[in-house]
């Protein structure tokens, strides 16, 4: 193992990981770059990366590989997530503290121009910078930020750039957004924080747009326990299609197609350790591609 590795450690109540540039009691290990080959450009905005942290990276191996057909790579103590051989996450151990409930959660990093500048920014604005800024060997700068309502996110400026700016495919993230009962003050700091451009904004949805592409997304929730948190979305073909696989690898439905504030293309669900995600059918305008 090199000698220059990042961490991440115990994790604090809320579900989040303090990043350290070297390791700790329980393990260490080196995150791997966000991309196989170097493309040396930065989409400020974009969300770049997702990380799992479980208590069950096995369990996690099991539910995401016989749903979504992800194949996984051993890294160290790290997991490399790949879909049809493109790296797009990976997975870290996450021990619980004792006396409390082992639950996994997805940690997303958003590409920033400057980490101490995005630093500054969410200081200044109500956020706290939990770990960070840190450099990280192989990943790039990195700092790990709770905002003012307490979603966490890991703010990046990646080794080499980020991955290109290409549509999702389907089984690949398409979205994040986070969930707030504050919604203009959320739009506020992210669009300070990400250098959002422009907003689109909708009954209950504000859309965040860089380089003329929608990035991520702020949801009104009338509910404060679903407050504060940032949501992952994967592109699938059909969720309503997935959902009996989805409770057959011991997942949980929360909410089906056409129920509640989803429309007929989303589900909200959580894995088979508790974290949260959303599956989403989505085409893209004019779309050509072809997916494997």
């Amino acid at each position: 193992m090199m000698a220059a590795t990042m961490a991440v450690g115990l994790l604090l109540p809320g579900g989040c990981a303090r990043l350290h540039p070297r390791g700790e009691p329980g393990g260490s290990m080196a995150l791997t770059p966000i991309t196989a080959e170097p493309t040396g450009v930065t989409h400020v905005g974009k969300f770049v990366w997702h990380d799992l942290l479980t208590p069950d990276p096995a369990a996690a191996r099991a539910f995401y590989g016989g749903l979504l057909g992800w194949d996984f790579r051993d890294n160290g103590a790290y997991i490399e997530i790949l879909h049809h051989g493109r790296k797009i996450g990976g997975i870290v151990e996450r021990k619980p503290k004792e006396g409390s409930e082992p639950v996994a959660s997805w940690l997303a990093s958003m590409s920033v121009a400057d980490v101490d500048e995005a630093v500054s920014w969410a200081n200044a604005h109500g956020g706290e910078i939990i770990s960070g800024p840190v450099d990280m060997p192989l990943r790039g700068r990195g700092a790990l930020i709770k905002d003012p309502q307490g979603a966490y996110l890991v703010a990046l400026h990646a080794k080499g750039g980020d991955p290109p700016d290409a549509h999702a495919r389907i089984g690949e993230w398409l979205w994040d957004e986070v969930w707030s009962t504050l919604p203009e003050a959320a739009t506020s700091f992210y669009r300070g924080l990400g250098r959002y451009a422009s907003t689109l904004e909708g009954e209950g949805y504000v859309i965040l747009i860089n380089e003329g592409r929608w990035r991520a997304g702020v949801r009104r929730v009338g509910r404060a326990e679903y407050h504060g948190r940032w949501v992952p979305v994967i592109r699938v073909e059909d969720p309503a299609a997935l959902l009996d696989e989805v409770e057959g690898l011991g997942g949980i439905v929360l909410v089906r197609p056409g129920e509640g504030p989803t429309d007929v293309d989303t589900a909200l669900i959580t894995d088979n350790r508790g974290a949260l995600l959303m599956l989403q059918r989505w085409t893209y305008p004019a779309e050509t591609e072809e997916h494997p």
